[in-house]
């Protein structure tokens, strides 16, 4: 008990729940677009390039993650926010791109919706991108060659369908102590 709950401050890996692919930043720069960090998702759930820290704002460590709150998830290894906008399209299905952002802007903001109150760990959720309202997904049959063969393209679109479901898996979580959470 206590340890249910994605909180504000826990390093996670998010699973795609399609096809079981972690979310992750392989560091390789898109050639097209935005230039910047490619996102994709790729199998190997033991690779440290995907561990996400979750931000969320006026939230203390350890506090539960409300369904419909605003994080930010940046990428433990480079500090790169999860970064999309309406300027470049995905290179492989021509979506909305999402990539990794060294800086912090509006564009690193995502809406966690999920059918609790709080986001519970392995319970499926989906993100919506809050400026473009775009969903996170990955795409499990749209696939990188060189350098990063076999990765997923991970975009954003406009479904919230079976390509945009995530789940908390591995991970540090910090919880609350009993006479803080009150």
């Amino acid at each position: 008990k206590g340890w249910e709950h994605v909180t504000a401050g826990s390093t996670i890996k998010l699973s795609h729940v399609k096809s079981n692919a972690r979310l992750m930043m392989p560091q390789v720069s898109y050639g097209t677009g935005s230039q910047q960090q490619a996102i994709t998702a790729h199998l190997d759930a033991a690779a440290t390039k995907g561990l996400w820290r979750v931000e969320v704002k006026e939230s203390l460590r350890g506090q539960p993650v409300l369904c419909g709150s605003q994080i930010r998830l940046i990428n433990s290894d480079t500090d790169h926010g999860l970064h999309s906008h309406s300027a470049h399209k995905s290179p492989i299905s021509s979506n909305q791109e999402v990539s990794g952002y060294d800086g912090r802007d509006t564009g690193d903001l995502w809406t966690v919706e999920c059918s609790q109150e709080k986001w519970m760990r392995e319970t499926p959720v989906v993100f919506k991108h809050v400026d473009t309202s775009k969903y996170l997904l990955s795409l499990p049959n749209k696939k990188f060659g060189q350098p990063i063969s076999g990765h997923q393209e991970v975009c954003a679109g406009k479904n919230a369908d079976s390509n945009a479901q995530w789940m908390a898996l591995e991970g540090y979580y910090f919880s609350r102590r009993l006479n803080e959470a009150k």
